[in-house]
């Protein structure tokens, strides 16, 4: 009887274990998509500041004070991404506990060099070409 208590045990403990990777991964997905898009609008918000400068420019214009608007945009959105990115180790450090690994939270949180993927948001060594999660050239 004891045999089937640890089969039992054994399946239990293994739903649970896809149950909770099913919804982090489900989680984690979402904050990506919302890093990405978020990226997209920093990306957008640069190349109308870029146009915007260009144009004061050319009118003899250009005062940093037309910017500030723009810079306040810009940095709010910087402010997301970091938040979402934020919210990614949290959920990964949640799995984590739940599961009872013993990955670190990031693989830079000691402070290590990092560079994020603009389409996934995952953390990646300083000079890498690719991500190696998603598989988006790195600029």
């Amino acid at each position: 009887m004891a045999m089937f208590d640890n089969l039992k045990d054994t399946f239990n403990k293994s739903v649970a274990a896809v149950s909770v990777k099913s919804e982090t991964l489900v989680e984690s997905s979402r904050v990506k998509s919302a890093i990405s898009s978020s990226q997209k609008s920093m990306d957008a918000e640069l190349n109308a500041m870029g146009i915007k400068l260009y144009q004061c420019w050319k009118a003899g214009q250009a005062d940093i004070e037309l910017f500030t608007e723009d810079f306040a945009r810009v940095k709010a959105i910087e402010d997301e991404i970091a938040n979402l990115r934020a919210r990614l180790d949290q959920i990964k450090a949640e799995e984590d506990k739940i599961l009872g690994a013993s990955r670190p939270v990031s693989p830079y949180a000691a402070g290590g060099p990092a560079v994020y993927c603009p389409r996934c948001g995952k953390a990646l060594p300083a000079g890498s070409r690719f991500c190696d999660d998603c598989g988006a050239p790195l600029a």
